[in-house]
């Protein structure tokens, strides 16, 4: 058996350190440890962040928790009174998250000065439970795999470039589940650009001269497996949002790489794949607001595959994180547990960097890593895409 036991001479000072400054005067604006009766035994942020990070980090009942703790020489409180305390600091949890992320932009990746930012979101789930409980919704720099938003929210809240805020300068890529006009506006109107992966049935598209655009017979003329593009606009029908001017960019895939999409097609639909559907899964189409001048098609192929990074750490939120073993509590307290789990992989992120490596060797391999991923991506243009919408 693994010994889960705290150093709390050593151990919890390592962790502090890497917490946000004022993390202290923030549980106590939170009202996290005023206490009520002089009997009270957490009366420190300390006292609850290492029992709350002991309890979603090791994966332990609420009763082992606070006996490793107590045996610790931390506080000895109840297995009730932690369920209640983890309940009552969903908010400072959420405020620590965020202040984690808020960090100072990095320079931008080298795509015509862009800083490439890249936005997902996966489920997660109980023991036993048929449908997700929750869902992560993360917003990441490409340029150094940082963080500059991580949001916990209900199964009600889908994905949306709208669960995120935009700045100029700055290039929104997203996958499928990103591709509809309320979300494409949002980031446009903010002052930045998008890249997204084409659903075919969330974005209507007209041509410059007006025409509704029928996407299938545009792509049934491309010549070869080179980039190809085409000017288009996303219009509103009832005459009330802005246009957004933009460009179809696509590329037929291989042979061997369209029997691929295909077979991955019919694995996560099943009976629902069309025929049609089949026939657009052998090609590769985006819809982009950055000029022409700055990305040219090519470009734009090559840097859309980036995003499959986002997909990475979901899977090693999950693999080595845990993000996949939820308790079976109330909503409210499963969504304080997911930030107590967010707030330790931005914890293991930065020692990582800082405390583990210098940051010359950290800088390498991140590089060789952003490498190999995109060679990887390379080879498979839809590793990573989600499949649930209509291919295109």
């Amino acid at each position: 058996m693994v010994d889960v036991r705290l150093d709390v001479t050593t151990g919890w000072e390592t962790i502090s350190t890497h917490l946000p400054p004022g993390f202290r005067e923030l549980a106590d604006e939170h009202k996290q440890v005023q206490t009520q009766f002089g009997n009270a035994k957490i009366r420190t942020a300390d006292d609850l962040l290492r029992l709350v990070l002991l309890h979603a980090g090791a994966d332990l009942p609420l009763r082992q928790t606070v006996a490793v703790m107590a045996e610790a020489g931390g506080p000895a409180v109840s297995h009730v009174r932690l369920h209640k305390k983890l309940f009552r600091a969903l908010p400072y949890l959420r405020a620590l998250v965020q202040r984690m992320v808020n960090t100072t932009p990095a320079e931008p990746e080298r795509w015509a000065g862009y800083e490439v930012v890249t936005v997902d979101a996966s489920s997660v789930c109980g023991p036993g439970a048929d449908n997700a409980d929750a869902r992560l919704h993360v917003q990441m720099r490409v340029t150094d795999l940082d963080f500059l938003n991580v949001r916990v929210e209900g199964l009600d809240v889908g994905e949306s470039f709208k669960r995120f805020q935009w700045q100029p300068g700055q290039l929104a890529v997203g996958d499928r589940g990103y591709c509809n006009p309320p979300g494409i506006r949002h980031v446009v109107a903010e002052g930045a650009d998008v890249l997204v992966r084409v659903n075919r049935g969330a974005l209507p598209l007209t041509t410059p001269t007006g025409e509704t655009l029928d996407l299938m017979p545009w792509l049934r003329g491309l010549k070869g497996h080179n980039a190809s593009e085409r000017d288009v606009i996303i219009r509103d029908p009832k005459g009330v949002q802005r246009d957004v001017h933009g460009r179809l960019v696509a590329m037929r895939l291989p042979v061997a790489q369209a029997e691929k999409a295909r077979a991955r097609l019919a694995r996560e639909r099943g009976s629902k794949v069309t025929v049609l559907d089949r026939e657009a899964a052998a090609y590769v189409v985006l819809f982009t607001t950055v000029p022409k001048s700055r990305l040219d098609a090519r470009r734009c192929l090559e840097l859309y595959r980036l995003r499959w990074q986002i997909e990475l750490l979901f899977k090693r939120w999950k693999s080595l994180c845990g993000f996949d073993r939820l308790p079976n509590y109330l909503d409210e307290t499963i969504t304080a547990w997911l930030y107590a789990k967010v707030l330790l992989a931005l914890l293991m992120q930065r020692m990582g960097v800082s405390a583990l490596s210098p940051p010359e060797q950290v800088e390498v391999r991140r590089r060789r890593h952003v490498e190999s991923t995109a060679l990887e991506a390379r080879l498979d243009p839809l590793a990573g895409d989600h499949l649930g919408a209509p291919a295109a």
